[in-house]
């Protein structure tokens, strides 16, 4: 359900997404072959080594807008939008988020400051595998030493290196995120990890925020009331983890826009919420994803979810503040509660 909701979601923002340029009706489009001429799709893949469905993510995501032939409705790409592909997958493949290009894109002057960061997560990414190296180094030489034992006879040697390791995880981005999948295996983790995700890949430094963190932990570890409707958690015990990452990219990037929007883009979110209400309505599976909305609410409420859970999260993310007061103010400005069409919003 987690996961139709969110195509659904995906496919109704594709249809009211800004319109690309278009060339004058009638105009003859001489089209190029890999050199300064418009080109189409496949010349693009070619000189790219995207796939289709990359190309047009991006676009999605508005790193590219290609223009339209106005005659046939063919995308029109420029040498421009071939260079900005280039460079996008390059920094994909260097392990830069979509957000963080986005921003690279609009604003190159802070080109250095963001590659800087993902620098620093490299690096803590290496020293994190070292530090696990060697604690493998010293047990496979405790295993061969007393094969009868398994390395365990220099084992607290080994939980030296595997715990400087840990230390060097809480420098990465992504480590609290992927810690909540690492301590709630099953659909909890995954739940959390998809709803919160977004808040938490900021590193975990700070007495403030280790603090929250682990009050954070130490809470969703006693939960006992907690449950998540049948067909939700089944959906997400479904997915592989190939699919789970690309539905919680999906989803981060969507709640991303709702940090600290400009006035433009908060009546653009308010408009946007209106159309969501009156495409939920028809929505085939929309009463049972409300009536899974109500119950999951109930359950996070008996709970205490929403006291002790979301403080920690606020000290953890000033932008997850951000975001709750966003949600708040377009459901006091249109009216529309999120949970009556099926999203609970937290």
């Amino acid at each position: 359900m987690v996961k139709r909701a969110i195509e659904q979601v995906h496919r109704f923002r594709g249809r009211i997404r800004i319109r690309p340029l278009t060339f004058p009706s009638g105009k003859r489009v001489s089209w190029g072959q890999g050199g300064d001429g418009p080109m189409r799709i496949k010349d693009v893949m070619r000189l790219t080594g995207l796939t289709r469905k990359a190309v047009y993510y991006y676009e999605e995501a508005g790193l590219i807008t290609p223009a339209v032939d106005p005659d046939n409705q063919y995308r029109i790409y420029s040498r421009e939008d071939v260079e900005r592909l280039r460079y996008i997958r390059l920094l994909r493949s260097l392990g830069l988020p979509i957000r963080d290009i986005r921003e690279l894109i609009l604003h190159p002057e802070r080109a250095a400051g963001l590659l800087r960061k993902r620098l620093a997560e490299t690096e803590a990414e290496a020293e994190e595998l070292n530090q696990r190296r060697s604690a493998l180094l010293v047990l496979i030489e405790a295993a061969e030493q007393s094969p009868e034992d398994g390395g365990k006879s220099r084992m607290d040697e080994a939980i030296r290196f595997a715990a400087a390791a840990e230390e060097e995880r809480k420098r990465r981005g992504d480590y609290m995120r992927r810690k909540l999948l690492e301590l709630f295996p099953g659909a909890m983790g995954k739940f959390m990890a998809l709803h919160f995700g977004a808040f938490l890949d900021g590193p975990l430094e700070g007495a403030d925020k280790e603090a929250a963190w682990d009050r954070l932990v130490d809470y969703v570890d006693s939960m006992e009331s907690f449950e998540i409707p049948e067909p939700m958690a089944g959906q997400i015990n479904q997915l592989d983890d190939s699919e789970f990452e690309e539905i919680a990219a999906a989803y981060r990037e969507m709640q991303q826009r709702y940090i600290a929007p400009t006035e433009a883009e908060y009546e653009k979110l308010k408009e946007e919420l209106k159309q969501q209400a009156e495409f939920f309505r028809s929505w085939p599976d929309g009463r049972m994803q409300a009536e899974n909305a109500r119950q999951l609410k109930e359950s996070l409420d008996r709970a205490g979810f929403f006291t002790v859970f979301i403080g920690q999260m606020r000290v953890l993310s000033p932008e997850y503040t951000s975001y709750l007061e966003t949600l708040d103010r377009l459901q006091r400005d249109t009216g529309i509660r999120y949970e009556d069409h099926g999203a609970l919003v937290f």
